[in-house]
């Protein structure tokens, strides 16, 4: 429902450029909050072990999951990662839920819970794998690139990047699914997008990391770009 609404204002976004005016369900915007953590666990749930499985064998010993909601990846790559540990970030309320997740579970004692706001906090220090998951698409090249720069400054020496997201073709008009979502950050964003891999290389290589490479491509949100700190 909450896309609904945005969808409902598409003529008025094309003519004027200006993104959707957001407005809370009757339910209201914490609650709104609450049900997007939601639903982006159950989409991501049905594919989160397998994905993780094609990337290769781990290669970390600690993951930071930038703005890792409710926490389904960090679950994911723990569970591939006997031993490893993880720091989850995100915005307060959806810390909460990740904590009531995790509470009690088989990986309690391997996570750390940090609440923050990756716009305006500097990430926590020291993970040597850092995820980065549907995130890069709800923000401009200028922002998305500050955010890369945090990342970079918080991975240990060596330590590696896996973003996950929609990746582009050159043309732009595939794959489909990519160019109808580019449609959907027309409307619910400011400057949010979708992008190729050209560019998510030369936003990663201008935070200052190297070899970035499409790991996975996808017609849909599971593509995967990873790149290395030097």
């Amino acid at each position: 429902m909450n896309m609904l609404r945005r969808w409902s204002q598409l003529a008025r976004v094309v003519r004027s450029g200006k993104p959707g005016v957001p407005e809370p369900s009757v339910r209201g915007a914490e609650a709104d909050r609450a049900a997007f953590v939601a639903a982006m666990h159950a989409f991501s749930l049905p594919v989160a072990d397998q994905l993780v499985a094609s990337l290769g064998p781990p290669r970390f010993t600690h993951l930071l999951d930038v703005g890792g909601a409710s926490g389904t990846w960090t679950m994911a790559f723990l569970r591939a990662t006997p031993g490893a540990t993880a720091t989850l970030f995100d915005l307060p309320d959806a810390v909460e839920q990740a904590r009531r997740r995790f509470a009690g579970g088989e990986f309690a004692d391997r996570i750390t819970f940090v609440p923050g706001d990756f716009y305006v906090d500097d990430l926590p220090k020291g993970a040597d794998f850092a995820w980065v998951s549907a995130i890069l698409h709800q923000d401009g090249r200028e922002q998305n690139r500050r955010l890369l720069a945090k990342v970079h400054a918080a991975l240990a020496p060596g330590g590696r990047v896996a973003i996950r997201d929609v990746v582009m073709k050159p043309s732009r008009v595939g794959p489909p699914l990519g160019a109808l979502f580019a449609v959907n950050m027309l409307v619910a964003t400011e400057t949010g997008g979708t992008f190729t891999f050209e560019e998510l290389a030369e936003d990663l290589q201008s935070a200052g990391f190297v070899e970035p490479n499409l790991a996975i491509e996808d017609a849909g949100m599971n593509s995967v770009v990873v790149a290395a700190k030097a």
